[in-house]
C-alpha cells in the first residue's frame, strides 16, 4: 500500500521544521527533511550565482537518495516532506498526495532563521568572532544569492501548491490552518 506524502514548502525560517514535526506527530506519520540530502548548500557563491544565470533549473538540484527514501517511507505509513521544492523537483513531484506551501514574508523568515542560528551557535559554545563572521557572510550572501534563489523558489514552488498558509502570525494559527487542510485533502 501506497501511503499519502504531504510536503510542506517555504522559504527557509517559513516554519517547514516545526510545523512538519507537529504534523508528524499529529498524523503518526514519518518525517523526511530534505535539508539531511540536499548538496546545494555545498556549491560556491559563484556555482550558485551561474545556476541563476541559466535559469535556475531546478531539477540540477542535486539530493542523493531522497526520492529512495521518500519512496520508501511512503509504502510504510503516511509521510510529512520537509522540502524547499514542492512539486518543481521532478523527482518526488508524483509521489506527493498534498503540498502546502508555508507563505512567510521573506524578512520575517530571515529573521527565524537567524534566530535558530543564534541559538544553535550559543548551545554550540562557539566563540563570538566566527559567529559574527559567519553572520556577516549570510548577510552579504543573501543579498546576492539566497535573496534570488528564494523569488526563485516562491515563483515556480508556490505556484504548484495545492494549498497555501500563512504562517506570520501565531503558531496555532499556522497550525489550524495546516490540520484543516491535511483533513480535507487526505481524509
Amino acid at each position: 500500500m501506497i501511503h499519502p506524502v504531504v510536503a510542506l514548502s517555504g522559504p527557509p525560517g517559513a516554519g517547514k521544521t516545526t510545523i512538519g514535526r507537529w504534523l508528524a506527530g499529529v498524523m503518526g506519520a514519518a518525517r523526511i527533511n530534505y535539508d539531511d540530502y540536499e548538496q546545494m548548500t555545498r556549491r560556491t557563491p559563484g556555482e550558485v550565482a551561474d545556476w541563476l544565470g541559466r535559469g535556475a533549473p531546478i531539477d540540477e538540484i542535486s539530493a542523493p537518495g531522497l526520492s529512495e527514501a521518500v519512496d520508501k517511507a511512503r509504502q510504510r505509513q503516511a509521510v510529512v516532506y520537509e522540502t524547499p521544492l514542492g512539486k518543481a523537483w521532478t523527482p518526488t513531484c508524483e509521489m506527493i498526495s498534498l503540498s502546502i506551501w508555508i507563505e512567510t514574508p521573506l524578512d520575517l523568515a530571515l529573521s527565524r532563521k537567524l534566530q535558530i542560528m543564534a541559538v544553535a551557535w550559543e548551545e554550540k559554545g562557539g566563540p563570538v568572532a566566527p559567529c559574527t563572521q559567519w553572520f556577516r557572510g549570510h548577510l552579504s550572501a543573501y543579498e546576492n544569492i539566497i535573496r534570488p534563489s528564494l523569488l526563485v523558489q516562491m515563483e515556480r514552488v508556490r505556484g504548484l501548491a495545492d494549498i497555501v498558509v500563512h504562517n506570520d502570525r501565531d503558531q496555532q494559527s499556522t497550525r489550524d490552518q495546516v490540520k484543516a487542510a491535511v483533513g480535507r485533502a487526505i481524509s
